[in-house]
């Protein structure tokens, strides 16, 4: 037999085929691997809005509850809070909180003793005044709370009397905080009648509403609903303007949102 016409190596039509399976395989795995990515990047941004939604609930529902605060609870209001101003809190006597915007609260209390901290970590000035449960504080913690729109993060403010303000950021990748107070009226000061974005000074706030909305960090992991659907509970709930959504609007990238509601009843200063 002659070896000349035995066939050596492969055909066209076999190189196409065999190219044509392996482009398939190639474009198949590569499509796993984006579709995993994209679930991955999903399930991040999902534990990091949660993860934020709730430090924030905590956050200031542990600060705001310590609102009105006494050592002695048989001490008036208006010997145990004089008017006073730090942080950025113009408080009147006896008042113990107060609106500064629609994204910023000033509350003061009272120390429970020697061990006790404010939003920063910091604790009393003097020991020597709780050396015996009940007695009367000389020391009055002041805090306002606050939302740094430009950096995205809520930020705690503390001023020791005599010194500087200085503020302490709590957390970031917050993409809005509001804050609207249920107030009780003349006939009923102690009960809360009705939920007020901006009560007046003479109208008791008694309870005091926190939305909050976290935004994921990262970028276009949002694929099913649009950004008017992301916003929309937070929309309703939050009283924000028609100027402020459309901001959010123009800064999305298609990320992940989470809305929060939270309600603290300030049981210092209702029976």
């Amino acid at each position: 037999m002659n070896n000349r016409y035995l066939q050596r190596g492969l055909s066209m039509i076999e190189l196409m085929v065999a190219l044509a399976i392996s482009s398939f395989l190639i474009i198949g795995v590569t499509q796993i691997y984006i579709d995993n990515k994209r679930s991955y990047s999903f399930q991040q941004s999902q534990s990091e809005n949660q993860e934020g939604s709730r430090y924030a609930l905590i956050f200031l529902q542990q600060e705001l509850a310590k609102a009105g605060y006494r050592r002695r609870p048989d001490e008036p209001m208006e010997n145990a809070f004089p008017a006073e101003n730090l942080s950025g809190c113009n408080f009147t006597t006896g008042q113990t909180v107060m609106r500064i915007s629609a994204t910023s609260v000033c509350i003061r209390y009272q120390p429970r003793d020697s061990n006790d901290r404010d939003c920063q970590g910091t604790a009393v000035g003097t020991a020597a005044n709780f050396t015996s449960p009940y007695t009367k504080s000389t020391e009055n913690f002041i805090e306002r709370i606050w939302f740094d729109s430009a950096n995205n993060n809520l930020v705690c403010t503390r001023q020791v009397s005599g010194g500087q303000p200085k503020d302490a950021v709590m957390m970031g990748g917050l993409a809005d905080l509001r804050f609207i107070f249920g107030v009780g009226s003349a006939a009923s000061p102690r009960n809360v009648t009705q939920y007020l974005a901006s009560p007046t000074t003479t109208q008791p706030i008694l309870a005091v509403r926190f939305v909050t909305l976290t935004r994921s960090t990262g970028n276009y992991v949002r694929d099913a609903s649009s950004v008017d659907d992301a916003l929309l509970n937070w929309k309703n709930y939050s009283g924000a303007t028609a100027a402020e959504v459309t901001a959010l609007k123009n800064a999305d990238k298609s990320q992940l949102y989470q809305f929060s509601q939270n309600t603290v009843t300030l049981r210092n200063l209702t029976p």
